[in-house]
């Protein structure tokens, strides 16, 4: 059955041309009958053409990252050294006993932008790693390099996967998790893994375990001070 041309031609129109635009978009109709136009609502994302040194100030080249082994209460203990490379993000948040993912002294290579996510590199020894903590945001893993351990506080108790190079693994917020290296590649001495944590202030807690481990080892800061 054909459509009468006049009640088509009525109800779809399927290109608009937008003031000062040089390209079409789509007009999407939101109809309460098949042949009703109801409301129109043009898709469309505003457009900018950046100069080069705009972009350039959004590139991280690794060899130009630096890296620092200090900033979190835990790093000084044995088992728990680890190097920060801050790529992306991760301001300082506000709170007594809350930190950012990666502590105060790894400065954003790429600090400008509010891209809603911070991204950065953790490279460690086998048998190095974190103490168990957790995130207000999604905590996300790539392992770049070597083999790595990731533990959970499941409700079971205490659970882990080991992951190997390309593989992921995404954490919840509020779950409380540690990673460790376990090994690392052939003529390397460190691991590598790439994390990705939601938000552009991500906040950081130990576990209550851990914070009575670094009161012992004289590096929280109530007691360090």
């Amino acid at each position: 059955m054909r459509l009468p041309q006049r009640s088509f031609s009525s109800a779809i129109r399927t290109f608009r041309t937008l003031p000062e635009r040089r390209y079409l978009l789509p007009v999407v109709s939101i109809c309460t009958s098949p042949w009703e136009i109801k409301e129109d609502r043009i898709m469309a994302i505003e457009v900018f053409r950046p100069k080069r040194g705009e972009v350039l100030e959004c590139v991280a080249r690794f060899e130009e990252l630096s890296s620092t082994d200090k900033g979190l209460p835990d790093q000084p203990v044995e088992g728990f050294h680890r190097e920060f490379r801050n790529v992306l993000g991760f301001q300082q948040p506000e709170g007594e006993e809350t930190y950012s993912p990666i502590g105060d002294d790894a400065k954003p290579h790429i600090g400008h932008l509010q891209a809603g996510f911070g991204m950065g590199y953790v490279s460690a020894r086998p048998g190095q790693g974190v103490m168990m903590h957790t995130h207000d945001t999604n905590e996300t893993f790539v392992v770049m390099e070597g083999t790595w351990m990731f533990e959970w506080e499941g409700e079971d108790g205490d659970d882990h996967v080991i992951l190997e190079e390309q593989d992921i693994v995404s954490f919840p917020p509020g779950i409380h998790r540690r990673f460790e290296c376990q090994s690392a590649r052939d003529g390397k001495s460190q691991g590598m893994i790439l994390g990705v944590i939601g938000g552009n202030t991500p906040g950081a807690e130990f576990s209550p375990e851990s914070v009575e481990r670094m009161k012992a080892a004289g590096t929280w800061p109530d007691v360090a001070e």
